[in-house]
């Protein structure tokens, strides 16, 4: 179970809120080896705006904060979504804090400095979640997200519907961000058994380029094949 656990988290994107720039750095280097991205915030004002904008799987927010503290970002957060997991993390072992967070639907409480062992575990926690409501999306260009759950493009708020080999090509493409996949690979992976000519190659990869509304999403490599940008 662990292992699909991990292949979940490394399609994940994990906002993480502190206000202290060296515990940040070293905490944004420790989930870095468990999931696709992390998001930095040095408070809860600038955390919300890239919570709307990038869309994460996972926010973990420190407590004591300047403009905006974890308290205030989850209470927020919560008004528009009691799905994403959220976890705490604080210098302080105050009760009556941690009260205050009871009713926000916590994943987890830690207390610095995390234990990353413990932190592993609480990512698997998240995991579980997020597969169960379905909540990994991934972002193509900041009007377009991938959902992995439903299997369809999301274009502004509205719901794309795509092909079984539309389906395979943008996974493939998503998995192997800014890498070249060559035709040869994508003949073996997204059309199997059923011949791949050039034009209907061409076609494919022409219709995910309008329905993501960019045609700088997929790009072409040197008649060589394709790839997905960063």
């Amino acid at each position: 179970m662990n292992n699909n656990y991990n292949e979940l988290l490394k399609k994940c994107t994990i906002l993480l809120v502190d206000d202290e720039d060296n515990i940040r750095r070293k905490f944004k280097q420790a989930l870095e080896l468990y999931v696709e991205d992390v998001i930095e915030a040095s408070n809860g004002e600038d955390a919300l705006e890239l919570f709307y904008k990038e869309k994460p799987q996972i926010v973990i927010t420190d407590v004591k904060m300047p403009i905006m503290d974890g308290l205030m970002l989850t209470t927020i957060i919560r008004k528009s979504n009691d799905k994403i997991p959220i976890v705490i993390i604080s210098a302080y072992s105050d009760k009556k804090l941690l009260l205050d967070f009871i009713s926000l639907n916590l994943i987890e409480y830690l207390i610095k400095p995390v234990d990353f062992e413990n932190l592993k575990n609480i990512l698997y926690k998240c995991a579980k979640i997020v597969d169960k409501n379905g909540l990994i999306e991934v972002k193509i260009t900041d009007d377009c997200f991938y959902s992995y759950a439903s299997k369809s493009l999301k274009y502004k708020q509205n719901s794309l519907k795509l092909s079984p080999k539309e389906i395979s090509l943008i996974e493939l493409l998503l998995e192997n961000r800014n890498k070249l996949i060559t035709k040869e690979h994508i003949e073996q992976s997204v059309y199997g058994l059923d011949i791949m000519s050039e034009s209907a190659l061409n076609n494919l990869v022409l219709k995910l380029r309008k329905k993501i509304a960019d045609n700088k999403s997929i790009v072409s490599v040197s008649g060589l094949g394709f790839m997905m940008p960063n």
